[in-house]
């Protein structure tokens, strides 16, 4: 489909949100999922005038706002919300008006059809948009590392989704959710730490963060070479704290839960769940499966990571894999969506605002299935 201006192509994501142009090879914009307003309002919103913070606005005034996540689990959860962040993509972050250009939405592959519709009511409606297209985050991911088919596995915050594609098509019925995703991560990091008798304040969640992006990492086969073993991190204060157990042991909970945990803890190691979405599909399309697993998402630029997927996997089912690696696996299914957009075959994927006015529900219904 030939657009006479780049698509914008927006990623939603429970953490963090990424957009930019189909024209380029890496988002104008990445921030986070959030919407802050001030303290002092407690709830009475609509009542005084009151100026309302987005992304890393909010959480550079952390200690001064009430914190809203439009997205939980995938799902969007505040409707309010999530139109002032699209409005701030347009306007503050891309500059340039929504009812210009076309978009392609990625959204999370356990997206129900009443959300699809509801998204094409407020970019038609209120965005006045000329045309959307909303795809699965787990399809864009396998087109961002060019592919159709394979196992996408995203690594998010609230949730670690393993799909696998067939085609370009989601397989819905193999999905798995491994039950561990960043933010248990999180609290076991923060768990850690407070054994340790460390009070960080209120800036304990940008600083768990901070670790999980700088000092977190995978090994091969769940040992430590001294190099790796000294990780330090800094704190706003200046003052450093050592990590080294909190950066082996939380990355090794995606691997071996039950026995960092110390406990049946109830999650999926996720070469199991590689494993089990791939056994899902029929007995021809599992080589298919295994010669393209795409890690992408948050948790996905972990160094060793890749590797080490790579290595639990075979020793699995005994026979060789291919996980695809990537520079930019975190952005890998935005770079999906910039990809989507310029192939001649997506044209009957696109419902234009004339048509939604036309046919309404059912057309989304068509188009998204």
């Amino acid at each position: 489909m030939a657009f006479e201006k780049p698509v914008v192509v927006i990623d939603n994501g429970s953490y963090s949100i990424k957009a930019g142009f189909s024209c380029d090879n890496h988002p104008v914009s990445i921030f986070r999922t959030v919407v802050g307003r001030p303290n002092y309002l407690q709830g009475s919103y609509g009542k005084q005038h009151y100026d309302v913070y987005i992304g890393d606005e909010a959480i550079a005034k952390i200690t001064d706002l009430e914190f809203s996540r439009p997205v939980v689990n995938g799902r969007i959860v505040h409707w309010d919300n999530m139109e002032r962040i699209w409005h701030h993509v347009f306007y503050r972050e891309l500059k340039v008006a929504p009812e210009d250009r076309s978009v392609i939405l990625g959204c999370a592959c356990t997206t129900p059809m009443d959300e699809k519709i509801k998204c094409c009511e407020v970019f038609f409606e209120t965005l006045n948009a000329p045309a959307l297209c909303v795809q699965s985050q787990s399809v864009l991911s396998l087109y961002g590392s060019g592919y159709t088919t394979g196992i996408s596995v995203d690594l998010g915050y609230d949730t670690t989704d393993i799909n696998p594609v067939y085609e370009g098509g989601l397989l819905s019925y193999a999905h798995i959710q491994t039950g561990l995703a960043g933010a248990q991560i999180s609290d076991f990091i923060e768990h850690q730490l407070a054994e340790r008798k460390l009070e960080l304040g209120v800036h304990t969640p940008s600083i768990i963060e901070g670790i999980k992006r700088d000092c977190m990492y995978v090994t091969e086969d769940a040992s430590m070479s001294r190099r790796d073993y000294k990780k330090a991190y800094p704190l706003p204060s200046g003052e450093e704290i050592h990590v080294c157990q909190e950066a082996f042991l939380a990355a090794e909970l995606m691997f071996q839960p039950d026995l960092v945990m110390g406990r049946k803890s109830g999650f999926l190691p996720l070469q199991e769940g590689v494993v089990m979405a791939a056994m899902k599909c029929d007995s021809e399309l599992r080589p298919e499966m295994f010669d393209a697993i795409v890690p992408c998402g948050g948790l996905a630029p972990t160094p060793g990571l890749f590797k080490r997927l790579a290595l639990e996997v075979e020793d699995i089912i005994n026979r060789p894999v291919n996980v695809l690696t990537s520079p930019e696996s975190y952005a890998v299914s935005w770079l999906g969506g910039a990809t989507f957009a310029g192939m001649a075959d997506s044209k009957k994927m696109w419902v234009h605002k004339r048509q939604y006015e036309d046919h309404g529900a059912r057309i989304v219904r068509n188009r998204f299935l």
